[in-house]
């Protein structure tokens, strides 16, 4: 998902990055509640039955979904925010917080779209003096090529204002 928030100008602002989530976490949540009160109640049935070993595999089970579901949900919560300034390019990458904060020169720095990425989904990255920061690798191939049509119209505007 690709959230855009350019000025006037066409060239700064920023743009927000976000993988397309499969499901909420209130979602997740209903579903582990859900998933726990049936599996409670196989295991009860079974402990009457005398089964009786079926009772803590159930709650190991539930635990273990829960710890999947939660490990995927993580997963899905890392973004990206490119900082078009009128000097620099700024990508922060992170989930609450900014784990990684790469700055570039604006007038020294170059996209690079690499077209034999994973699944055929081009590749985006930035470089500039040796350094290269891969841009929305987990994003999908259509948002992808919206990603790289609207850094190119960037690009241009910056290019036209500073001729």
């Amino acid at each position: 998902m690709i959230t855009p928030m350019l000025n006037a100008d066409g060239f700064t602002g920023h743009i927000l990055i976000e993988p397309n989530r499969p499901i909420s976490w209130q979602d997740n949540v209903r579903f582990i509640k859900i998933f726990a009160l049936l599996s409670f109640t196989i295991s009860c049935f079974a402990y009457y039955q005398g089964f009786f070993l079926v009772m803590p595999f159930s709650g190991i089970e539930v635990l273990f979904v829960s710890i999947c579901l939660y490990l995927v949900y993580k997963h899905y919560t890392i973004c990206q925010v490119i900082h078009f300034t009128n000097n620099n390019v700024i990508i922060e990458t992170g989930d609450r917080k900014t784990l990684q904060r790469v700055k570039y020169q604006r007038y020294w720095s170059k996209f690079h779209i690499d077209k034999l990425g994973n699944q055929n989904i081009p590749r985006l990255s930035i470089c500039s003096k040796g350094k290269s920061t891969e841009i929305g690798r987990f994003l999908s191939y259509n948002d992808k090529l919206i990603l790289i049509k609207l850094v190119k119209d960037i690009t241009e505007n910056f290019k036209i204002q500073h001729r």
